[in-house]
C-alpha cells in the first residue's frame, strides 16, 4: 500500500452479465501484470455468492488458502457495519507475489471461508443496510481509502442484476470492463447494465465523473471460426460502438478497438484456475497471456490508446553491467554434488547451470521454493528441480538460497538456486539405472528440452520477461568407454552401437531470450546435444529426429522404451 502524494487511484469493475466468460480469471491476470509493472494494486471479490479470486494465487504462494479461512473479508466488513462492530479493511488484506516478493497484490476476500460464511452472507439485508446503517457514506469511505493506498483497484462483481452487483456497478467504479461473448443475451446484457449504472450513478450524493466503459470481447473463436467471428464482431461495434466513443482518439473504430480488446478462446487454460500471464509468458500475438496483456495495458493508460499501445510502463530498467557465472558458486556446488554422486557409486551425471546476466531481479527463499514446486515438469521420470516433501530429501534454506539432495534406488540429484536465481543441478543418468554402457539419443534430448522449458517456467514464475537473456550450460562425465543407442524407436538407425572411447567429459554453453524458446527449442537442443552425440564416433543426429521428439516432449508425450 502507499499514500504518496499522486492522484487518486482508479476503480475498475470486471462486470459480466452471464457467468462462464472468464470475467475472474482476466481479472487475476490484469493484476498480475500491473503489480509485475510496479503499480500497487487492490483486488476486491464482490462475487460474494460465487467467490475465489484467491484461488488464482494460490500456485505461487499456497498458504494463501490459510489465510482465506482466517482473514476477514467484504462480508465481515457489512456484518460488522450491520452489527455496530465494525472491522478496518486494513486487517482483511491477503498478499500474493504471482512474479516474486517485488510484485506483491494485496487481496480483499469475500470473506472467511469457515463453516459459518454461508450463514453470515445470508444473513445481510442490504436494504436494511443502506436505509438503516449508512451503507452509501461508508462505500464511499471505502473508495476513498481504496484509492488512496492504491493506483488500480480491480473489484470482481457479481453477474446479473442484484444489491451486490449495484454496489460494483454503481456505487464503486471509475471504469467498467464488461466481459461479453457471442450470445444476444450477452451483449444486450453488458449494453443495459452501463446504461442503468450511468442513470443511477448520476443519483448518488457524491461526485464522480463520467462512467466508462471498456467493452472486451471474451472466449473469442477467430482462430476456428475466423468469419463467423467477424461476423459477430460487426455485431459488437454496431451495439456497444458508442461506449468506446468517450475514449477512442480520432480515427479510430470500435471495430479497432476489438480487435485490439479481444480475449481468445483456449481450452488448455479452461480447467483450473490459472495464471497465463506467469506460466507461458506474453510475447506470443496468438497467446492469452498476450491477450490479457492487452488488456492490462489499456487498464494501466487508463484508456488512453496512444500510451496503451505503445507500452511505454512496460519498460525494463537499462543495466549497466552483466552479470557473469558465479564460478565460486558453482564450483562449491560441483564439489558438493560430486562428492554425494561418488558415494551412491553411480559414475555418469549430466549437470545444468544457468543463470541471467541482465536480471536485477532477487527473491527469498520462499519465494524461490514456491517457484521451484511449481515449475517442475513431470513427462519423464523424477523432474529436474525435483521437491519432495520428505524429512531426508525436501529442500533446505541456505544463507544463499536453496539446496536439495535427493538419494534413491534409482538415481541422485542435487540442485541449488540462489536469491540472484543462479541454478546449479547434477543428476545421474538415467541410462545408468538399466545399463552403464549406454547413453540414449532419445532420452538426453528429451532431458535437455526439460531442462530449457524448466528455466523459463522457473523464471517466469520469478517475474522474467521474455526479453530475460539466459547463459546456460549442460556438462556431462562418466562417458568413456559407452556406447551410443535409442531407448524407443524415432525412425532413426544409427547403425551398430558407436562407442565413445576417448573423451570422459563436454561442456557446451549457448545464451538465449526466454521469448526465443517458443520458436527455437529444436535448435536450442540441438546446440546442447550435438557436442555430446559427436563424441561418439562423429555421430550427428538429424534435425527431424530431434523436432519430433522435442514437439512429443511438450505434448506431455515420451515414448515407451523398446
Amino acid at each position: 500500500m502507499q499514500t504518496s502524494e499522486r492522484d487518486p487511484g482508479t476503480i475498475f469493475t470486471f462486470y459480466s452479465y452471464k457467468g462462464g466468460v472468464g470475467r475472474t480469471m482476466a481479472l487475476a491476470n490484469v493484476a498480475a501484470l500491473l503489480a509485475k509493472w510496479g503499480h500497487s494494486v487492490l483486488i476486491v471479490d464482490w462475487d460474494l455468492e460465487a467467490p475465489g479470486i484467491d484461488r488464482f494465487f494460490l500456485g505461487t504462494d499456497p498458504s494463501i488458502s490459510g489465510q482465506r479461512q482466517s482473514k476477514p473479508g467484504v462480508v465481515d466488513l457489512l456484518s460488522g457495519k450491520a452489527t455496530g462492530t465494525e472491522i478496518k479493511w486494513t486487517e482483511c488484506i491477503i498478499e500474493a507475489h504471482p512474479f516474486g516478493a517485488s510484485s506483491p497484490v494485496a487481496i480483499i476476500s469475500a470473506g472467511r471461508s469457515d463453516d459459518t460464511y454461508t450463514k453470515r452472507l445470508q444473513a445481510l439485508d442490504f436494504d436494511e443496510l443502506f436505509s438503516k446503517n449508512s451503507l452509501g457514506p461508508y462505500l464511499e469511505e471505502l473508495r476513498n481509502e481504496w484509492t488512496s493506498a492504491f493506483e488500480f483497484v480491480l473489484i470482481d462483481s457479481r453477474t446479473g442484476i442484484t444489491d451486490i452487483g449495484g454496489i460494483c456497478t454503481i456505487h464503486l467504479p471509475d471504469v467498467l470492463v464488461l466481459l461479453f461473448t457471442s450470445t444476444d443475451p450477452s451483449v444486450n446484457g453488458v449494453a443495459d447494465v452501463l446504461s442503468r449504472s450511468r442513470s443511477q450513478q448520476a443519483h448518488l450524493p457524491f461526485d464522480r465523473g463520467r462512467l466508462l466503459a471498456l467493452p472486451v470481447p471474451a472466449r473469442d473463436e477467430s482462430r476456428t471460426e475466423l468469419q463467423r467471428a467477424n461476423s459477430w464482431r460487426k455485431i459488437f461495434a454496431e451495439r456497444l460502438g458508442e461506449f468506446y466513443k468517450d475514449w477512442l482518439p480520432k480515427g479510430k473504430s470500435a471495430y479497432d478497438a476489438l480487435e485490439v480488446l479481444r480475449i481468445p478462446y483456449v481450452p488448455y487454460w479452461s480447467f483450473g484456475e490459472p495464471l497465463p500471464v506467469v506460466e507461458e509468458g506474453t510475447s506470443d500475438p496468438t497467446s492469452l497471456g498476450y491477450a490479457y496483456q492487452m488488456l492490462a495495458r489499456f487498464v494501466a493508460a487508463k484508456l488512453e490508446w496512444d500510451r496503451a499501445l505503445s507500452g511505454e510502463f512496460l519498460a525494463r530498467p537499462v543495466f549497466r553491467t552483466e552479470r557473469q557465472w558465479n564460478l565460486k558458486w558453482i564450483e562449491f556446488q560441483r564439489k558438493k554434488a560430486e562428492e554425494g554422486l561418488q558415494k551412491t557409486g553411480w559414475k555418469g551425471f549430466s549437470e545444468i547451470r544457468f543463470f541471467s546476466p541482465n536480471s536485477d531481479i532477487t527473491q527469498p527463499q520462499d519465494q524461490l521454493l514456491a517457484a521451484a514446486r511449481i515449475a517442475t515438469i513431470h513427462t519423464f521420470g523424477w523432474p529436474i528441480g525435483l521437491v519432495l516433501d520428505r524429512e531426508d530429501a525436501r529442500p533446505r534454506a541456505t544463507g544463499e538460497g536453496i539446496l536439495t539432495e535427493v538419494i534413491s534406488q534409482h538415481s541422485y540429484d542435487y540442485w541449488a538456486l540462489t536469491m540472484q536465481l543462479d541454478f546449479y543441478t547434477l543428476m545421474s543418468l538415467f541410462e545408468d539405472f538399466r545399463s552403464k554402457s549406454l547413453i540414449f539419443v532419445d532420452t538426453q534430448i528429451v532431458r535437455t528440452t526439460e531442462a530449457l522449458l524448466y528455466c523459463s517456467k522457473l523464471y517466469r514464475r520469478l517475474g522474467a520477461e521474455g526479453s530475460t537473456v539466459v547463459k546456460f550450460g549442460l556438462r556431462y562425465g562418466g562417458l568413456k568407454g559407452r556406447r551410443l543407442g535409442m531407448a524407443s524407436r524415432h525412425g532413426l538407425r544409427i547403425g551398430p552401437e558407436k562407442e565413445n572411447s576417448y573423451e570422459d567429459g563436454v561442456d557446451t554453453e549457448i545464451v538465449f531470450a526466454l521469448e526465443a524458446l517458443d520458436k527455437e527449442l529444436a535448435s536450442l537442443v540441438e546446440k546442447l546435444c550435438s557436442p555430446l552425440f559427436l563424441l561418439f564416433d562423429f555421430t550427428r543426429i538429424p534435425r527431424n529426429v530431434y523436432e519430433q521428439i522435442v514437439e512429443d516432449f511438450r505434448r506431455g508425450i515420451v515414448r515407451q522404451i523398446s
